[in-house]
């Protein structure tokens, strides 16, 4: 799928307020949500037990159908706190975490 096959911004919202049929449906499935490689490697290398890992995988590929159940959001909830440790622990990670929120605030303003 290429770049032409979207719908410009401007142009969807232009539809929605003619109220425009939509002529396609965007259905996202589970095949369609990556989870980025560097995250899977963290997980190997012990972010998670050994044997969660599939566990995990597919809380995070669920989106917020994994909020619904209660094993996957328990996953979701320590990967989470276990992330918010490692950013608060270090303090080099703390600053650059900081100096990209700040920066990302700032490009939104402008």
């Amino acid at each position: 799928m290429s770049l032409k096959d979207y719908e410009s911004e401007s142009s969807a919202i232009r539809r929605i307020q003619t109220g425009e049929e939509v002529g396609k449906s965007i259905n996202i499935t589970e095949e369609d949500i990556k989870i980025s490689p560097k995250l899977i490697t963290l997980l190997r290398m012990g972010l998670v037990e050994k044997g969660e890992l599939e566990t995990m995988k597919r809380a995070l590929k669920g989106g917020e159908d994994s909020l619904k159940q209660p094993v996957l959001r328990k996953q979701i909830f320590e990967l989470f706190n276990k992330l918010v440790e490692a950013v608060t622990d270090d303090q080099q990670i703390w600053v650059r975490m900081r100096k990209r929120l700040t920066t990302d605030t700032k490009g939104e303003e402008e």
